[in-house]
Order: structure tokens, then sequence, then C-alpha cells
């Protein structure tokens, strides 16, 4: 467990207000461009979050990846009613469980329900501000779920043991320091694999830094480089930004 992980009822609250703010934004207008999402509206990203919902509601529920997915009829249903049902759906199953009982998902490391509390929390923040950006309307993300969303990205999504063999189209081999609120994740970048550690001083090639909210939103590709501080050799950078959104897909 990461230390910056948050307890059950802080995720609870993150994402009964998360999603409550993503419905008020479907409410408003769904046919609002998602700037930072080419190609989306916020009737997909509403659709999407409920789709995401409830597949993990399944998940749980079976302890397995549901198939097929997604069922035939959310193409058909209201997004803003979609997601409302949905969300009591998620919470319905979360209550079946205890937070470290055992359950699918996609961590080695971390195969307990609460692994998805953390996800849904980590998942509807980047939606609501999707949202918002559509309608010009963004709110912080707190600065916990922040850092944990920082600790997530780098060390559940992106890290990669070279026995996956996971290709990339951006074979940079350089280590890379990420930093907020005096939290540093050293990302040591092969061809074949990425190892992230948090006790490490060494020294980096790049470094990329700022607000928690800010990095956080970076790196899941929200906001520009201009919004985070960022020294260093600027290729390593730029296969470091390849190597995110490889992992993110």
């Amino acid at each position: 467990m990461s230390d910056t992980q948050l307890v059950p009822d802080r995720y609870f609250e993150l994402i009964d207000h998360d999603t409550e703010r993503l419905l008020a934004m479907g409410e408003r207008d769904l046919t609002a461009q998602v700037p930072c999402c080419p190609g989306w509206d916020v009737r997909d990203v509403l659709a999407h979050t409920a789709e995401v919902y409830e597949h993990k509601v399944r998940v749980m529920a079976d302890n397995g990846w549901p198939s097929p997915w997604p069922p035939a009829d959310f193409a058909d249903r209201d997004p803003v009613d979609l997601l409302r049902q949905a969300k009591a759906d998620l919470f319905e199953e979360f209550a079946r469980h205890q937070p470290d009982e055992q359950t699918t998902t996609f961590s080695p490391d971390d195969t307990t329900i609460t692994f998805w509390m953390r996800r849904m929390a980590l998942e509807v923040a980047i939606h609501r501000y999707d949202a918002e950006l559509a309608h010009g309307e963004m709110s912080p993300v707190p600065d916990d779920l922040a850092l944990d969303g920082i600790d997530e990205m780098l060390r559940v999504m992106l890290e990669v043991d070279e026995s996956e063999d996971v290709p990339t189209d951006h074979p940079v081999e350089a280590m890379v320091a990420v930093e907020a609120a005096g939290r540093r994740w050293l990302c040591d970048l092969r061809e074949r694999s990425v190892t992230i550690t948090t006790d490490s001083a060494n020294p980096a090639a790049a470094t990329v830094g700022g607000d928690p909210a800010v990095v956080f939103l970076w790196l899941w590709g929200r906001v520009g480089d201009e919004r985070v501080e960022r020294s260093g050799d600027s290729n390593v950078l730029n296969g470091f930004r390849g190597r995110l959104v490889e992992c993110s897909q």
C-alpha cells in the first residue's frame, strides 16, 4: 500500500462529489466539446465514466473481467441517467465488500477492493475536469487526491517489469524526477522496463514539478507543459511524455 493512499471514506466522499459535479456539467450541456480530448463532448465523458463504473461493479461482483462488454443497451441510454444509476450501483457494490477483500485488478501489487476505490476516485476526478473544461468552469483537484493520483500514475500505470515485455515507441533510457509538495518520485526509464522509487536522492536527467493538482493533470495530458516546472534534457522529457501516453490509453 502506498503512503499516499486515502482511507475508504475519503475515496467515497471524492467519488460522490466529483460524480455529482460531472452530472451537473452534463445537465447543463451535453454537446460542449472537451478541448483536451479532441472528438469528445460532455456526452462522451458521462457515458464513458458510467461504463467504467458499471464495468468495475461487474469485476468486483464476479471477481473477474466481464465478457462481452459493454452491454448493448448502454449506447441507447441517456448518459445523465446512466451515470446516475452507475454511481448508485458502484456504491452498492462497494458496500458488499470489505476494503481489504481480494478481487481481480490489473495490479500484481494490489488485489484488494481498495484498489478500485482509489481507481474510481481518480477516474472521475480526471473526467469531471474534462467536463468542467468544456464549460470553462474548472474546480481544483484536492492536494491529497492529486498526490495519490501522481503515485498511481507512476507506480501502477507507468511502472513495468522487463519480464512483462511491454513494447514502447519511446525507448528513452534516463532518470526522470517528478516532484510535488515535497515528495519525489524517481522514474528509471529503460527500453523494456520502468522502475519507480520514492526514497532516492539520485540525480535525474530531467525533472517535472509543481503544485500537486497541476502535476497530476499534466501526467494525464490535461494541461500543457507551460503549467508545470520542467528542467533538464528536453528529449528525455518528450520521451517521458510519450511513455505516459502509452500507459494511460
